[in-house]
Parts: structure tokens; sequence; C-alpha cells
């Protein structure tokens, strides 16, 4: 899959302009604050419908804006297509999705264009709470499993209603519902457990490939979740949710342990091994991608710096296949010469406007 172009409106400080791409390696280059970082997230939007920077939506608006529309030009399958998003807030906090021209749901637009982000200032799947852990497996699932959102999306249909019932102590009604909350918490507790084994898989296969130092790292999936599970835990915690007014077991409660030596890797690895671990994670989750998948996703690099090795990230982007369409920001030249060796454009952004653009 390629994205040709794409056009924002007030989506941060871009100009509403098209931006046309390379086929291959897109280098964005400018000085700090001119929108390098909002091009790239503009293109995940376009693909995810969220942000690779923060969870406020709100953010990504132009000042004094209170809605955005972002569109783009893919190429897949020898067939080209738009994809438009378009958000408003306020009172209305309207969404609207797009596949040529024609309003399609959730679950077929993010499965239209499918891309990976790499970030040097965000490290919370490693560092962070664990819900930013979940979205990242969450995430990586749907990019392999079409019906996975729609799966994850009626499980907190469930769990919503189940947190209600609490909420207002109707014990009686409770158990009617729980049938449905085990089984869809089943399934996305088995679409996580999956991901997480492919992925700890191809995360130990980089680690060892590369010899990187911190090879002791182990990724650790913990749900109860799991049908069995559930079964049993559900009628032993039905006083303490009562108290609690809320469900204490099921996926909402699902974490990643990333440990070196038994101990967190927060705790004992340095800022930049940190970015390192999570380099290999989001490599590992395009290796699952296109173990499933006969196609290969795009790929944003943000913010590369000096905190990275450079020789294994030099040596991680010369494996990426030929197809691959990448997209890359630093504010070190260093960094990007691996990008440059082969085909590429050079996209220069100055106040949210790309001002020049030369093929090599």
């Amino acid at each position: 899959m390629i994205l040709r172009s794409i056009q924002a409106q007030n989506f941060r400080n871009l100009t509403a302009e098209p931006i046309h791409f390379h086929p291959a390696a897109n280098i964005v280059v400018g000085l700090n604050g001119q929108g390098k970082t909002n091009l790239l997230e503009a293109v995940y939007f376009l693909a995810t419908t969220k942000s690779f920077r923060t969870a406020r939506v709100a953010s990504l608006f132009r000042f004094d804006s209170n809605a955005t529309f972002v569109s783009g030009l893919e190429h897949r399958d020898g067939v080209d297509r738009t994809l438009s998003i378009g958000l408003e807030t306020g009172e209305t906090k309207k969404r609207m999705l797009q596949i040529n021209s024609e309003r399609v749901t959730l679950t077929a637009y993010v499965n239209a264009l499918t891309v990976f982000a790499y970030s040097a200032s965000r490290l919370e799947i490693v560092r962070g709470a664990p819900e930013e852990r979940r979205r990242f497996l969450d995430r990586g699932i749907a990019s392999i499993n079409a019906g996975y959102l729609e799966e994850l999306s009626r499980y907190t249909r469930v769990l919503r209603q189940r947190n209600a019932l609490l909420q207002q102590g109707t014990e009686s009604t409770l158990a009617a519902w729980d049938d449905e909350f085990i089984a869809t918490a089943a399934a996305v507790h088995r679409a996580r457990n999956a991901y997480a084994d492919a992925i700890t898989a191809a995360f130990k296969r980089i680690v060892n490939e590369h010899r990187y130092h911190v090879a002791n790292l182990e990724m650790h999936y913990r749900s109860s979740a799991s049908e069995e599970n559930l079964r049993a835990e559900l009628p032993r915690l039905r006083r303490h949710e009562l108290r609690a007014r809320m469900s204490l077991a099921g996926p909402q409660r699902d974490t990643i342990d990333f440990l070196v030596d038994g101990r967190p890797a927060a705790e004992v690895l340095s800022g930049g091994e940190q970015k390192m671990i999570v380099l290999f994670l989001k490599f590992a989750k395009l290796d699952v991608f296109r173990e499933r998948r006969a196609d290969s996703p795009l790929f944003l690099l943000d913010d590369i710096d000096a905190e990275l090795d450079l020789e294994i990230l030099q040596k991680l982007v010369r494996r990426l296949p030929s197809e691959t369409q990448v997209f890359a920001t630093s504010a070190k030249e260093v960094f990007l010469t691996a990008l440059e060796a082969g085909p590429h454009r050079r996209l220069t952004i100055e106040n949210g406007r790309v001002t020049a653009s030369r093929d090599f």
C-alpha cells in the first residue's frame, strides 16, 4: 500500500495545499516548530482516526477552529482510492469517515490503510500506564484482524452496561449479563494473547539479530480474562464489585510487563535504551503484519534522535522490504542517511507548508 498524497484543512499548523509523496522514502526536514511532526501525525490520523502524540483529539485542530478534515489518495492492489476523515467538536462532536466519497464504518475505514509510527518522545509502551500498553496491543491486532475492533467495541458496550448495574447496586440483574460479559471478554483475551505471543517472538528475533546489549528483556502479557478464569472469578468478586461499583475483572485490567532480570524495565533502563526497545517493538509489529498479510504498511519514524543506536537503526531501516513506504523526520541529518541511500523525496516544510520537494 502506498499513500500518494495528503491534504489537510485546519489540522494543527498545516496549510491546505496537497502534499505529494514518494512511493519509497519521504524525508521531511525543516526547523523546529515548522510542522514536520504535524505532517506525519496527519498521515497517521488519516489512517487510524487517532494521533500518535496525544489522546486529546481537540488538540489536532488549528487554533480557533472546531473542525478538521484530512483526505488522502491511497494506491493498493493496483487501484487508487480516496480516504477522508472529518471531525467536529463542540455540541455536535461528529465524525465522518469516507472511502471514495461514500460513508463507511470505522472497521472498514481503518482496514483500508495501515500505518505504524515510532516517536522518540513517547515511551508510554514501556513506562506509561497499563492503558497505553493495551492500546499498543489493540492497534496491532486491528492491523491484522479486520473484525477485532468490532469485538472490542462489543465488549466495551457490555462492560459499560454491567458497570451501570453495579453503580445502581442491582445484583439481581447482574447474572443475566455474566454470560455475555464472559463471552465478549474471552474473545478480546484470545486475540490479545495470540498477538502478544507473536510480538514477543518477533521482538526476541530482532534483539538477537542485532545483538543489542539489553538481550535479557522479557515481555509478559498478564490477563485474567480467559473464559475459564472469568467463570471462576465473577461469583467470588460479586460482593467486592458491588462495593466498588465497577467490574474488577476483564480485559480492561489487562497489562503488559517489560522486565529486565525480573525488574521493571522503566526502572533499570536509560532513556536511550527505552527508546531502542520501543523501536524494536515497532519493527516487531511490522514483521508480524507481513507474516499475516501479503502487504507492507506505511512506517513513520518521527523525531529520530541521538539516543538511538545509529548503527542498529540503519540496519533496521535496510532490512525493511523495498515496497515499504517510509516517512521520517529528525533534527540530526546523520540519522536520515540510511533512507537517503535509496530512492527518496526530500520535503522541506516551513510554517506548515511544503516549500520544496525534490526526488533523489
